[in-house]
């Protein structure tokens, strides 16, 4: 008598975990239960293991960062800091000259007016992705993205006790397919996400998608997230339209974004978001306890 394959599977991952065990430990929570690894992470350590094992260098596609080395100016700035004793505890939500610097840099940018107190400060993008998400949804709520997409937005969906609604894209990667969009769009939906200049397509919204967006989150009352991590990286435009800046907007979106992919700094783990101040007090709450 012989195995199939995924009965193979299934045996070895009972032997990896070993004997079962009647702990009350043994359990975790649902809210982790359906939650997968970031696949570029696992390719990553493979690459990783086969570099180790023959000494050749692998040709890296998985990760999303550059293969430049930080700038040296930055470099140098950051040991200085440290020399200068800059290694103390700061405010939950950022040190206050790189909140207004945020906040200067967002106004030049996205051409709406933003104060230090709307911008929070996170160990890389990620904490204004799911931290913000766990202080706005619900059990029962559902999040609308894009698909294919950043694993992170379904992970923060499941995590927060929400209905993942993922929304599939134009042939060219650009953009949400728009009917398929307004159609998904219920009553439950409490969070829209868009990732514009987009991973994995690289795909940049158009202004008038993002408008038509912008109409239907103030008549349906949803949250936009727009994560513009990507934001820099253009090739034959000058610069990413954002819903950000479409006139009121801002005072239901969340913009994430960060040093990582702009300035060759994925390792650093520093990134923003701005967003509405009675909100930055909520995420604020969430960093001072994670």
């Amino acid at each position: 008598m012989g195995f199939c394959h995924s009965g193979l599977n299934v045996l070895i991952r009972r032997i990896a975990r070993g004997p079962a065990s009647v702990s009350c430990c043994s359990t975790t929570a649902d809210r982790v239960a359906e939650l997968e690894s970031e696949g570029a992470y696992a390719v990553m350590a493979a690459a990783s293991k086969v570099e180790q094992e023959t000494g050749k260098k692998v040709a890296r596609l998985e990760i999303g960062q550059p293969t430049f080395p930080t700038p040296q100016h930055i470099v140098q700035a950051g040991v200085r800091a440290i020399e200068s004793g800059q290694t103390k505890y700061s405010s939950p939500s950022g040190v206050q000259s790189l909140k207004e610097a945020v906040a200067e840099h967002t106004t030049k940018t996205r051409g709406i007016k933003t104060r230090p107190e709307e911008v929070v400060i996170g160990p890389g993008a990620k904490p204004g992705l799911f931290l913000t998400t766990l202080a706005l949804v619900n059990a029962g709520d559902e999040v609308m993205y894009p698909d294919p997409g950043f694993p992170t937005y379904k992970a923060m969906t499941l995590t927060a006790g929400a209905t993942p609604v993922p929304v599939p894209l134009t042939r060219d990667g650009s953009s949400f397919e728009m009917a398929s969009f307004e159609k998904l769009i219920s009553p439950k939906t409490k969070l829209v996400v868009l990732n514009s200049p987009g991973n994995p397509t690289g795909g940049v919204m158009p202004q008038n998608d993002l408008e038509r967006i912008a109409e239907l989150a103030k008549q349906y009352d949803f949250w936009v997230m727009t994560d513009e991590i990507y934001s820099r990286l253009l090739y034959d435009i000058p610069r990413a339209p954002s819903i950000y800046s479409i006139p009121g907007m801002k005072e239901r979106t969340i913009l994430v974004d960060g040093f990582s992919k702009t300035y060759c700094m994925t390792g650093w783990r520093l990134g923003w978001a701005v967003m509405p101040q009675q909100l930055t007090n909520k995420v604020e709450l969430l960093l001072t306890h994670s």
